[in-house]
């Protein structure tokens, strides 16, 4: 804290001023401590007197004499602390039969025993196959690593070889051999989170897993699981890429409160590769702060890693990070399962027309392009397809992912037209892909949903130039940067070779601005609250949710909200139901009649339920097209 006046009693200021508010700006904490109001006692020599000569200066630990940014992020710790502590002892006060609720009876040990049967279990029945011997080179690779000192590592594991349960098996290993509290996972989307949380309860209990995202609805109000997603005091946490980052990153107490305890703990960050790149520089440094300072060890998961090491270019960048697995080329080597055929022009694009006749002999495949629009328009053409977009609501792409799983394990024809969002962590296996030529790592998440079990001797993955360009901002310069590599290896690049995505990845990062938003000097300047306002990992100020009354679990909880006023639990069971829009399309929906504002605040817009037959598709969710004139581009980020 160079150059900020009395910076030893700063952190103190700091954390009491804010514990009911949040932390405030430096400028505006500097305010309030000028103010003659709160010194007067004081300065008549009273018990605050004596208080603060006892308390303050706060002797600062050595590591944050050099550095702004360790402090910033210091002060944060206390406050977290600090907060968690109030909330504690006041619920102690107030609702003593809370406490038995807090604690959870099991530990990283036990958690160890149960994923070790599991384990053994599945590998009795496992049959032998070159998918399960790498798995099982990737879990042993895991476990020998466990024992390494605590710190920053990367996993780097093609798709399907095993990454759920080897990183899991390397976090509670590691938990144990070092005295760690609990293992943190964090997953960019909800749909990979329901899918690795429903196989950790499996292992661990349904009690013993805590799911912390937007869409997740707790049996009952307070439970076990609920209290502990207030400050994480639990074994196993699982959230979600934006509820991690964003409480790294706030200034409000309830967010803030878990933070002390992601200290001490094993993080497991998975498809790290979705980090967005104008956020690259905070979140960078937090990692390596936390890794440094606080006794966490952060692994870095993926199929595609990204170039996140300390380098001239990126110097920013984590330092001291260690490989898991021996040799991951080997395994990429070893489960190339998939022949990918390279458009011959890049700058040639096949029309839809084009693609459908080209997709109608493979009565299996995945179709992959880069907006929603041409999703719905390639479906259109192909009329037995099935369809997943962003335009249907959480909980009816969860139903169409299990009618594809199904056919899929069942040999039924099955034709799927999808945006990327079905790429990264969506389990499903298909003989056939069409990918829609985007960014490298996008190509490569794809080529995993190709014969992802091995099934077959070769899958084929067919990637095309689209008619239609990424959208704006990195999607588009993905591609460009995506050219440029192909263009250097004659057309075509292995997808098995990590280098090629190191190489991928440090052009785009070079390409683009790691610290758009200039958080990191706001930190240095210790404005807490202009830091929360800028760090957002999903650009939503332009955008309203609009909620399907798609069930009736849905049309019941909009009932109560009509009712009774929003609540926690309805907001929660609400983001299933939600399709976003922009504010202009809300605005006009809301004008027309189409929907209503069911809180009075427009905090809930929901589609009228006279309306769902006309603006509701059953195969392509919300359709305002015709009624409204509306892009389809502009009902979605």
């Amino acid at each position: 804290m160079r150059d900020i006046p009395n910076e030893e009693g700063l952190p103190l200021a700091f954390i009491i001023a804010g514990h009911h508010a949040g932390l405030h700006d430096l400028q505006r904490l500097m305010n309030r401590l000028r103010e003659t109001s709160h010194l007067d006692e004081a300065e008549r020599g009273g018990a605050t007197a004596q208080w603060t000569r006892l308390a303050s200066p706060l002797q600062l630990p050595p590591f944050l004499d050099d550095s702004d940014l360790a402090t910033e992020f210091w002060i944060r710790m206390l406050f977290s602390a600090l907060i968690d502590a109030d909330r504690l002892d006041t619920e102690h006060f107030h609702s003593p039969e809370r406490e038995p609720e807090r604690r959870f009876a099991v530990d990283a040990g036990h958690l160890k025993e149960l994923l070790d049967i599991h384990i053994e279990t599945l590998a009795l029945s496992a049959k032998d196959s070159p998918v399960n011997r790498v798995r099982a080179e990737v879990l042993r690779d895991c476990r020998r690593r466990a024992a390494d000192v605590p710190g920053l590592f990367t996993l780097t594991v093609p798709t399907g070889g095993g990454k759920t349960l080897a990183s899991m098996a390397f976090a509670l290993d590691h938990a144990v051999k070092h005295g760690l509290d609990r293992v943190i996972v964090v997953i960019p989307y909800t749909s990979i989170i329901e899918q690795s949380a429903a196989v950790y309860k499996k292992i661990f209990g349904n009690s013993n897993v805590v799911e912390h995202h937007s869409s997740f609805d707790p049996p009952e109000e307070p439970s076990r699981l609920w209290l502990a997603a207030e400050n994480w005091n639990a074994p196993v946490i699982v959230t979600t890429s934006v509820q991690f980052f964003e409480s790294l990153f706030a200034n409000r107490t309830s967010a803030a409160r878990k933070l002390h305890n992601i200290a001490r703990s094993v993080v497991v960050l998975d498809e790290v590769q979705t980090f967005p790149t104008s956020l690259l520089a905070p979140i960078v440094d937090a990692l390596g702060e936390l890794a440094l300072h606080y006794a966490t060890t952060i692994v870095l998961a993926t199929a595609t890693q990204p170039a996140l090491r300390k380098r001239e270019a990126f110097p920013y960048g984590l330092d001291g990070v260690r490989e898991i697995i021996a040799e991951p080329g080997r395994h990429f080597r070893l489960l190339e399962r998939v022949r990918i055929e390279w458009p011959v022009d890049f700058n040639q694009a096949i029309t839809f027309d084009e693609l459908s006749r080209k997709i109608l002999p493979h009565p299996t495949a995945l179709v992959i392009v880069h907006l929603r629009n041409d999703a719905r328009e390639l479906a259109e053409l192909l009329e037995d397809s099935l369809h997943l977009s962003a335009l249907m609501c959480a909980q009816h792409r969860s139903e169409v992912l299990a009618v594809i799983r199904k056919r899929l394990v069942d040999a039924v024809p099955c034709r799927l037209v999808a945006t990327q969002l079905v790429e990264a962590g969506v389990d499903v296996d298909f003989p056939v892909v069409f990918r829609a030529l985007g960014g490298l790592d996008s190509i490569a998440q794809a080529a995993g949903r190709c014969n992802r079990e091995g099934k077959l001797d070769r899958g084929l993955m067919q990637v095309f130039v689209a008619p239609s360009l990424p959208p704006m901002g990195v999607p588009r310069r993905a591609l460009e940067v995506t050219k440029e590599i192909l263009r250097a290896h004659g057309g075509r690049v292995d997808l098995n070779d990590p280098a090629i995505h190191d190489r991928y990845f440090q052009r785009l990062y070079a390409s683009s601005s790691s610290d758009s938003k200039g958080i990191q000097a706001e930190r240095r300047g210790l404005n807490y609250e202009s830091v929360a306002a800028k760090f957002r990992m999903i650009e939503d100020g332009w955008q309203k949710a609009i909620v399907i009354p798609y069930d009736p679990k849905s049309r019941d909880t909009i009932d109560d909200v009509r009712r009774f006023g929003m609540s926690r639990r309805a907001s929660r069971r609400l983001q299933r139901y939600s399709v976003n829009v922009s504010k202009n399309v809300a605005s006009a929906m809301l004008a027309s009649g189409i929907a209503e504002d069911v809180s009075g605040d427009e905090a809930v817009i929901a589609l009228r339920e006279s309306e769902l037959d006309r603006y509701y598709s059953p195969r392509f969710g919300l359709d305002l097209r015709r009624s409204l004139q509306i892009n389809p581009e502009d009902l979605i980020a």
